[in-house]
């Protein structure tokens, strides 16, 4: 099957709570996504969703993901990170590449989680080459959704998150369905949205590259120099054990991590 007849892939992101599995079930029309404990996530942990709206003549795959709660985290948390990484990016790959990013934020000020989380997935797993676009939610009392956008614009581009578009929803219903009309003019937009977004050529996924790019930047980004040390001996079991690279693709990587930015 050719990447053009295959269904398109997005990446959905987002600090813990901003409603991104909600969001898969707006879109779905069901409950398929559960959200994650904060006890058992992992960062870079996501769970693939296929949906099919024939009504829509909708068809994609949805990559759940968790993204980051906190500033920092220790060589253990970071190894597992990059575990969770090489499955989706690997996954990424065997579906015909990457057509959008999809960040799911909670309408109010731009935080720091929010804009590492941003630079995580755009710039540092996807290198700024796949579109993205902004899910704002958290909206259901805004008499018109969509004027967050004309009030916040300015503040979300100055905070250095520029998507190509953007939504202004809910993903509930509220209590005896108080805000079922705006969930389902939530739910037509989100469409619209993945429907022009899958239209736009696919961000083909170069595995080697991408995840060596993932190992150096989360390093550099979140973990504490003095965390890393005598941690090679262990990278390189993750690399095998874990990711299953041979030995020697391991070795190659480890040096790809360790060598400066061309």
């Amino acid at each position: 099957m050719s990447s053009q007849s295959r269904p398109p892939n997005f990446i959905i992101f987002g600090e813990m709570g901003v409603g991104k599995s909600s969001l898969v079930n707006l879109i779905a029309g069901d409950q398929l996504a559960e959200a994650s404990s904060g006890a058992q996530s992992c960062t870079l942990q996501s769970t693939p969703h296929s949906i099919t709206l024939s009504d829509f003549q909708l068809n994609v795959n949805l990559f759940d993901t968790v993204g980051l709660d906190s500033p920092t985290m220790n060589n253990a948390g970071y190894l597992d990170a990059l575990v969770k990484a090489h499955e989706l990016i690997v996954s990424l790959k065997n579906r015909g590449g990457v057509h959008g990013l999809l960040f799911c934020i909670k309408a109010g000020r731009v935080s720091n989680t929010m804009q590492q989380n941003y630079r995580l997935f755009f710039e540092f797993l996807c290198q700024a080459q796949v579109p993205l676009a902004l899910v704002v939610t958290n909206l259901e009392n805004e008499e018109n959704m969509d004027e967050w956008w004309t009030k916040n614009k300015a503040h979300i581009e100055n905070s250095g998150i520029v998507p190509v578009t953007h939504v202004c929803i809910t993903t509930i219903k509220g209590y005896k369905n108080a805000y079922e009309a705006r969930y389902l003019e939530s739910r037509m937009k989100v469409i619209k949205m993945l429907r022009e977004l899958g239209n736009r050529d696919v961000c083909s996924v170069e595995v080697s590259s991408w995840f060596a790019r993932m190992c150096k930047k989360l390093r550099e980004f979140l973990v504490p120099a003095k965390g890393l040390r005598n941690s090679r001996q262990k990278m390189l079991q993750m690399l095998t054990k874990r990711c299953k690279l041979p030995k020697e693709d391991a070795v190659q990587l480890l040096q790809r991590i360790d060598a400066p930015d061309e």
